[in-house]
């Protein structure tokens, strides 16, 4: 572990770990179908963006290449943000997020909740976690990623605080997250 760590501070900053659609399935319980998603880290070709847009949501699509999330403002109308955002400008990500005052959900590594500035976003605006049992494999090549993330929310989850089953298998995790759902809109409504 300590080799690991060394080497990947060596390594230059690469920010291009991308979602696996496993990772986004959870999700789906949570946003109401009629919010319109702004991906604000994709061409429209993420997994975050293909699992909702496969389950009827409406998706909107920027990148960094065309639209520079943290400097411009949008001229679309959107309900939410999620997205996976580079992990070197996760607080300035967070405080973007914040600024819209709308729900959002960031793939966030866990220690996202150390630092002194998140602190402070965190204390005075609140967040929500989302926290899977395993960690997700970003690397196709590797046998796991070495750190943890979880979704950052903020005004979406039913609770602060959510533990979830990560599943691996596509379809049983459709269907098992579908079947959740249902049941989470029954005892919530």
């Amino acid at each position: 572990m300590k080799n690991a760590l060394i080497n990947y501070i060596k390594n230059p900053i690469n920010d291009e770990l991308y979602t696996p659609d496993y990772a986004v399935y959870p999700l789906l319980k949570y946003i109401p179908k009629n919010f319109i998603i702004w991906e604000c880290t994709d061409f429209g070709e993420s997994n975050i963006t293909k699992v909702f847009k496969n389950n009827g949501y409406e998706v909107i699509s920027t990148h960094i290449k065309n639209f520079n999330f943290l400097i411009e403002e949008p001229n679309f109308k959107f309900d939410i943000i999620v997205t996976n955002p580079p992990y070197s400008l996760k607080t300035e990500f967070l405080r973007k997020c914040y600024e819209y005052n709308k729900p959002f959900c960031l793939l966030l590594p866990i220690t996202t909740l150390e630092g002194g500035e998140r602190y402070t976003l965190f204390k005075e605006n609140g967040i929500q976690l989302l926290v899977f049992d395993k960690r997700i494999n970003f690397m196709k090549n590797k046998k796991s990623c070495w750190f943890n993330t979880s979704w950052f929310g903020y005004r979406i989850f039913n609770k602060d605080l959510i533990f979830e089953k990560l599943k691996k298998d596509k379809q049983t995790t459709l269907d098992d997250f579908m079947e959740e759902k249902r049941k989470w809109i029954l005892e919530t409504h």
